[in-house]
């Protein structure tokens, strides 16, 4: 669906713009899950700005992981992967990271996407692509940190 977005915010960066533009019309479903972008020429004409513009635009929807970029092809609105429920058992530690090349060609996972690790206390590490799960806390657990926060014990990010 090609449609010249009017770029009107004059204090704001062209290419975030141009990002906003392209995140809306994902959001209301004008490009679906799967789907090709227009080329980077394709944009730059519509949009009347620079190529180093549409790519700068492309890299934040790439970083915010909502479309997948590679070498010679056109942009591709991410598909979203189907979560499941992990269950955070008392005395477990819960750590985002950004994870290795290593991690991510094990796990399958793109770019920019983190990692979970859960840290038990057995003392046993376990990764997970951390688009693919839910975390959820045991509800004793959620009274420990709760309680936790209240007293200045655990940090309010921790609670939940």
């Amino acid at each position: 669906m090609l449609r010249r977005l009017a770029l009107v915010e004059p204090c704001k960066a062209q290419y975030l713009q141009v990002a906003d533009a392209l995140r809306e019309q994902i959001a209301l479903g004008e490009y679906v899950e799967g789907q090709v972008l227009p080329s980077e020429a394709v944009l730059l004409e519509l949009h009347a700005v620079s190529l180093m513009t549409i790519r700068r635009a492309l890299a934040i929807l790439r970083e915010e992981g909502l479309v997948t970029t590679q070498r010679g092809r056109p942009a591709r609105v991410r598909r979203r992967p189907e979560r499941r429920r992990f269950a955070l058992e008392a005395g477990s530690r819960l750590v985002s990271r950004m994870p290795t090349s290593d991690e991510r060609m094990g796990l399958g996972i793109e770019r920019g996407v983190p990692v979970l690790e859960i840290r038990r206390a057995d003392g046993t590490v376990e990764t997970l692509d951390a688009e693919s799960v839910e975390v959820v806390v045991q509800p004793q657990l959620r009274a420990q940190v709760v309680r936790g926060v209240a007293s200045g014990r655990a940090h309010p990010a921790a609670a939940l």
